[in-house]
């Protein structure tokens, strides 16, 4: 019995590094997350307004875009924009470098 209890206090410390050593990396990677780089709501609906209503008109009163919308290449999104005579028009959005330079087109 004694070669036993020492195989078993060897197995519980074994344990007990493995699990701080885990706990360890989690910590690490954790702490190191970015958060994402999101966009300026407000300047893409005042392009959007721009694009949209011909640049007469960048209020962004009657625009709609998806709130939080990450600075990644390749992120492509829809907006609405209230036009006069109670119509909607919409623009599709696509973010064209990392650096949150945008592409649009109205349809």
């Amino acid at each position: 019995m004694t070669e036993q209890g020492k195989f078993a206090r060897s197995v519980v410390g074994l344990s007990a590094v493995v699990i701080a050593v885990c706990a360890v990396v989690v910590t690490v990677n954790v702490v190191n997350a970015q958060p994402p780089r999101l966009l300026d709501q407000e300047a893409v609906e005042r392009q959007v307004a721009a694009t949209v209503r011909g640049g007469s008109d960048m209020s962004r009163d009657g625009v709609f875009c998806p709130t939080a919308m990450e600075a990644k290449k390749g992120n492509v999104f829809e907006c609405s924009v209230a036009v006069g005579g109670g119509g909607t028009d919409f623009a599709k959005v696509e973010v064209v470098d990392d650096q949150g330079k945008l592409s649009m087109d109205k349809y």
